[in-house]
Formats: C-alpha cells, structure tokens, sequence
C-alpha cells in the first residue's frame, strides 16, 4: 500500500508550505521547454479565495443540523437556531465579499456574524448548565456548542484578515506615488510602520482560527449524526491544511518591518541565476543586484556585472570541489556551489564583503524563471532598442544573445538588465492583486526566490515564507541529484534527465538502491536555425563560437547525488566504477561523477549502493529537486524479497512511504 505523506511538521518549512499549495493551486513541476504557461503544468489554476470556502464548509458544519441535535419543538432552542442561522448567513456574505476584494464591508459582516455567534454560544451554554431536557443526550448540547463556539471564533478570525487587507490594500495603492516622492528627496510617511498593524491582525486571526481548531478536535463524532459527523471531519482537515500553510507565518511576519528597513536601512545582495547553464542554487551568477530598503521604501539599486565585483578580489582563493576544472580562483560567481541555500548564500556574503563591497544583511536568489513569468503576466517587454517586443518564451534567449556577443560593450555588458528592469518596474504595480499573489507562490513552489539572512531578526523569515531551501532531514532513504554546469555554455537550456529509481529489501530489512540516470542533450540543427535567425531579428550576427556558447556545444555535468549518511557504493555501470567518488556533507553521503552529453545524444548510468538502514515494516523515501532544474518526477519501484510491491511515478520534493 503506497501513500504520499506531505508530513507537515517533520520537514522544513518550504515543503510544508510548497507541497499543500501544489495541491490546492496544481502548481506541478513539469518541464519549462514543455509548456510557457505560467504555472509550468498546462491550465493555470483556477481562483480559490480561501474563505469564502471556509464559510462554506461552516453552512454544512456548524447549522445545517442543529435541529437534528437539539430536537425539535422547543422554543427556546428555536431562538439559539435562528440567531445561529443569522450568523451564518452574515459570515457567507462576509466570506464572498472578501472574495470580491470588498474587504472593509466584510470586515463589518464578520463582525455582525460574531455577535450572532457569540449569543447563539452564550445561550447553549444557559441551556446546558440549566440542564434543559432536549430529545438528544446531553453530549450533543455540548457538541452543539463547541461547534457555535468554534464558528465565532472562525468569525472573529476573518474579521481579522479582513481589517488587515483592508489596511494592506490602502498602504499599498500610495506605494508607488510615494516612492517617487522618496526619488525626489521629499518627505513621506513610513511604509513599513503601516505594516504592523495589518500584520497583527493577521498572526491573531491565525490564533484564532487554531483555536476554533482546537475546538473542533474536542467534539465527540458519535455524539452528531452520521451525516454532520462526516462534515465535521473533513472540514477539520481543510482547516488543518489550511493552517499547515499560514501557521509558519506566524512566527515570520512580525519581521517583515525589519526586512523592509524600518527605522533602520537593510542591505541585500541579490543573485541573479541563469538556469540555462545549471548550479545548485538554480543557475549561473552572472549579475547581481544591490538592493537598499528604507522605511519599506527603495532607497537605492543597481545591478552590477558578477565579473565586475571579482575582479576586486585582491588573493586567490581555492576554488571548492568540481569547480577547479574550470577556474584556479574562487569567485562570487561560483558562490552557489551547494544545494543547501543557506550555505551558498552565506559564501556569497563572504565573498562580496572580500572583494570590498561591504556587508549586507541578506541574500536573495532569483532565477531568471521568475522574470520569465513576470515578461508573460505582462504580455511581453518592449525595449526602445529593439523595434520587436520580447516574449516570455524568448526572454533568456535574448538576454545570453545581447550579453554572451557583449553588445554593449565589454565594460556593460549587463545594461539590458537594467533595461529590462526599467521597463517592467512600473508595469509590475499594474499586475492584479490575486495574480501577483500567484506569481509568488509558483516561484515559491519552484525555488526561483530563495532567502537567507544571517541578522538574528530576519533569521525566522526564510522558513516561514518556504524560501529558505535547506535541505531535508530524513530517517528513510533519501535523494537528491543535483546537478553543475561546468560547460561553460547555456547548454542546460536543451538537456534533460530521466531518472528511475529501484529498492530492494531483503528478509532481513537490509534494502540496496539501483539508481539510473538518462541524461539527454536534445540541441539540434533546427534549433541552430531558430537562435540564428531570432538573433538577426534583434539585430544581432551568431558566429559558430557563439551558437556553442548558447547551447550548441557539449554538456558537461558535475553530478552529485545525496543519500543517507552511511550509504556505500556497490556498483556502477555506463563508467568505471573509480570515476565516482564517494563523500559527505551536511549529514549526507554523496556520490560525486561527472557526465558529458554530445548535442543529440544520451548517455545512461546505472549506480548500486547499499542504504545503512533497514526497513522491516514501512519504507520510506523523501526525493528533493534542483532549483531550476526541469526534472520533475522519478520512475519509483520497490521490492521485498524478489517481489514487487511499488511500482509508481513520484514526483520530486514528495516523500513516499509504504507499507512492506
């Protein structure tokens, strides 16, 4: 028997909010050659505003069987039932008023809904501590009201996230006038100070809704009828899910002030990654941003060449392992060398201040994916250079074409960036409120935002808001292929990999892994044509060299493959077995190889290695993916003593566990 446990509260805070979005929103990772939509999974999901459909669920949980448990005839339950049944209808209509963006007269709704419910709750406690005589037993009087009282308290809590956006909405829709006013050295009021109040709101109504939770766990299901007890179960799940996504917030939106430099100015270095040539963050740094906030305000930004802050280096440093093939010095180029964000963002905090560019505060990593899908959300770029509008399929490819043929010089080669930048700045305040939220957590789902801050006071917002990327603890098996470009070139863009993954318990619990890894490299001499000509459409002469640098030249791929601690290697097929190399990190031991894939062709490797523990009733696998990588699923099968008892397709960043 095969289950996909999400295991909310035994894995990092990016997966327990990733894996409840991926179902709730369908953000699937497929791969991006494969569809331009901006959810990278066919149809862009559909619309869901969270509570309206929790007051849905409360029509069915908490009134629409009163009658049933309180008996029926009794006046005074008569009274308890309508003001119930008031109160439902004012959190319906608060709930799709909030839904319509109408947040300050759902506020007001909410509010009346509370009141009802909190006089409903106020009477079925008279009537129970009166011990009125009613054709149910009295655990259903109890029943009754913890089910009112835990409407009130849902009430209560959307009353709260109305105020909030109702707040966030206001602060919000001056933004952008007063930024120009901080661009003019005028005077204005604190963006970041308006933040604490809505934020408030939000981490009480959060409370809230975990106590009506609470609440609801007390209820006894064999004191409902059959039907209601149903309703009840499977709202408490929703709620529950829901809660899995919001409850890390609590914790991470307190500092969102201090993230936005309120009172006191906060400086972050912004990596720029380019997933055509792949590393283990995402991509290759080849810009990054400085970025200075003040009061929630943007007080300065420029976007400089990675080149240009290395060559500030004044000592060589060692470069780390794989990376001296291509380089003797180590670079904020090559500062995502990990896959464990925290651990590269930390290097390349070091690295900048090395070179002389000062601390900073924290470190951000977007892959050019997110800019991708911010260019489609907007119908297109249009740069005064060009006399053609940029569309989000061609985006990357542009970008390498102007940089890679330095277009713009040798000394600027990244203005395009800027360019870009300056062109969609202010197209990006005019994205719907609900789609710049989906936006967010497709990158979130995907890994193209990551944060890592070593300041004591942002330290707690990477995990509440997914995007610290650290990787996973595990007791069962566990992998993770992670993959280094060391091309030189954008041929990432055209390779893929297939990857199945075998497990074999013996009678005794010991379990052996075959993995094998197809790696394709699917460039072709059609796709010379396209580059070539959508080159001449921006004005822009590909000489052979060039075309290798944007893809058509060889892959080579430094691969890493993390599994248990105390894994060892048993065999190798499709290259020696002294070409993979076995070491640990962060508690994982990985095999290190590399593979170098020819344009059009494939290469496959099959690697054995016996896991250091046994499964003797439950096995169990958590799988992780590459930030830009488009690999999105494993071939997974598992056997015990010769007989196949799992035989699915598993997506990556899903743990499976099943029963032997």
């Amino acid at each position: 028997m095969r289950r996909n446990m999400l295991q909310l509260g035994k894995i990092p805070a990016q997966q327990a909010l990733a894996n409840p979005l991926r179902k709730h929103f369908d953000l699937q990772r497929k791969p991006q050659v494969e569809s331009n939509n901006l959810f990278l999974a066919g149809e862009k999901p559909r619309k869901r505003n969270k509570f309206k459909f929790l007051a849905g669920v409360l029509v069915a949980i908490l009134f629409l069987n009163l009658f049933s448990i309180f008996g029926r005839g009794k006046a005074s339950v008569v009274k308890v039932v309508e003001t119930a049944f008031t109160g439902l209808n004012q959190l319906t209509q608060a709930g799709e008023s909030f839904a319509a963006g109408n947040f300050a007269e759902s506020s007001n709704q909410f509010a009346i809904a509370t009141e009802a419910l909190r006089g409903a709750e106020k009477d079925l406690l008279t009537l129970s501590g009166a011990g009125v005589v009613l054709n149910q037993q009295p655990e259903s009087i109890q029943a009754g009201s913890r089910l009112v009282s835990a409407g009130k308290m849902l009430g209560s809590a959307g009353e709260n996230f109305a105020q909030a956006a109702d707040e966030l909405k206001l602060a919000s829709s001056s933004w952008l006038i007063r930024q120009q006013a901080v661009n003019a050295n005028q005077p204005v009021e604190s963006f970041s100070a308006q933040l604490t109040s809505p934020i408030k709101k939000i981490v009480d109504g959060i409370g809230e809704m975990e106590n009506a939770v609470a609440l609801l766990d007390l209820v006894n299901p064999d004191s409902l009828p059959s039907d209601l007890s149903s309703k009840v179960k499977d709202a408490k799940e929703q709620l529950n899910l829901f809660l899995a996504m919001v409850k890390p917030l609590s914790a991470a939106l307190p500092q969102i002030p201090e993230l936005l430099g309120n009172k006191t100015p906060r400086r972050y270095l912004i990596l720029f990654q380019n997933p055509d040539e792949i590393r283990p963050t995402g991509g290759f740094i080849g810009s990054v941003g400085i970025l200075t906030l003040n009061d929630g305000f943007v007080s300065k930004f420029e976007i400089k060449d990675v080149y240009s802050i290395d060559g500030q280096l004044t000592r060589n440093i060692e470069p780390p392992e794989g990376f001296g093939l291509i380089t003797a010095n180590w670079g904020l180029r090559d500062a995502n060398y990990h896959p464990d964000f925290p651990t590269s963002a930390e290097a390349a905090s070091w690295l900048f201040e090395e070179a002389g560019f000062g601390s900073v505060d924290g470190v951000s990593a977007i892959t050019s994916n997110l800019l991708r899908d911010i260019v489609k959300e907007v119908g297109g770029v249009k740069l005064a250079r060009f006399k053609e509008k940029i569309t989000a399929e061609d985006l990357n490819l542009i970008l390498s074409l102007v940089i890679e043929t330095k277009v713009d010089g040798v000394a600027n080669p990244k203005q395009i960036l800027q360019e870009v930048w300056e062109a969609l700045r202010e197209k990006l305040i005019t994205i719907p409120p609900q789609d710049a939220v989906n936006l967010i957590l497709n990158a979130i789902q995907q890994k193209d935002i990551q944060f890592w801050s070593g300041v004591k006071e942002l330290a707690k917002i990477p995990a509440g808001f997914g995007i610290a990327n650290t990787m996973q603890k595990s007791e069962g098996d566990y992998l993770y292929i992670v993959n280094t470009s060391l091309s030189g070139n954008k041929s990432d863009r055209y390779t893929s990999n297939k990857i199945s993954h075998t497990t074999e318990i013996a009678e005794n619990g010991e379990a052996t892994d075959t993995l094998t890894l197809t790696r394709s490299n699917t460039w072709s001499s059609d796709e010379r044509i396209r580059i070539t000509q959508l080159a001449k459409n921006f004005g822009v002469n590909l000489s052979d060299e060039m075309v290798g640098i944007l893809g058509g030249d060889r892959n080579i791929d430094l691969v890493k493959v993390f599994l248990p601690l105390g894994s060892e290697l048993v065999e190798v097929e499709g290259m020696g077995n002294d070409s993979v190399e076995t070491k640990t990190s962060l508690g994982k031991t990985y095999l290190m190889f590399s593979l170098t894939t020819q344009p059009s062709f494939s290469r496959e490797v099959k690697i054995t290695y016996k896991l250091p523990q046994k499964f003797e009733e439950n096995y169990s696998l958590t799988s992780e993916y590459q930030a830009g990588d488009k690999t999105a699923e494993i071939e997974k099968i598992v056997k015990r003593e010769g007989k196949e008892i799992e035989n699915s397709t598993l997506r990556l960043g899903e743990t499976l566990e099943v029963k032997l």
